[in-house]
C-alpha cells in the first residue's frame, strides 16, 4: 500500500474511532441491595462523588445521599433529599413522554380484551392497600 492511500486510510479509523469514544454514552453501573422492607441504590454521580437512594417500602419514603471520597480528612456522607412518594405513586403520568398515556394503553388492553397480569395493581381512581 503506498504511503498516499495509507494516510487517508489511518485518519478514518482515527475519526471512526473518536466518533466510537464520543458517540456511545458510558453505561452507569449501579450497585443495588434490597431486603424486605428497604431498597439501597448507590451509582456514580461525578468523579468520586456517588449517590446514594434508600427507599423504604413499607412507608413509601425516599431519602438520598451523597457521598464523597478521597483521604480520610475529606470523606463525608451528605443528606440531600427526602420525599413521601405517596401521592407521586399514585399518578399515572407527569411529565410523560411515552408514546401513548396511561389512560390510552388502558384503553388498547381493554378493547384487546387483555386482563391486567396482576390483580393487585391499584385502578387509576382506587389508591393502593396500605399494610
Amino acid at each position: 500500500m503506498t504511503p498516499s492511500r495509507l494516510f487517508p486510510l489511518l485518519l478514518a479509523a482515527l475519526m471512526g474511532g473518536l466518533v466510537v469514544r464520543w458517540g456511545i454514552p458510558t453505561p452507569v453501573l449501579a450497585d443495588v441491595d434490597s431486603g424486605p422492607r428497604y431498597v439501597a441504590v448507590a451509582g456514580p454521580y461525578q468523579e468520586g462523588v456517588s449517590l446514594l437512594y434508600v427507599l423504604d417500602q413499607k412507608t413509601r419514603h425516599l431519602a438520598i445521599y451523597e457521598a464523597r471520597g478521597g483521604s480520610p480528612s475529606s470523606r463525608e456522607l451528605v443528606f440531600v433529599a427526602a420525599r413521601n412518594l405517596s401521592l407521586d405513586l399514585l399518578l399515572d403520568g407527569f411529565n410523560d413522554e411515552s408514546e401513548m398515556s396511561y389512560r390510552q394503553l388502558q384503553a388498547e388492553f381493554d378493547s384487546r380484551g387483555i386482563a391486567l397480569p396482576d390483580s393487585r395493581l391499584p385502578s387509576p381512581s382506587q389508591p393502593p392497600a396500605s399494610d
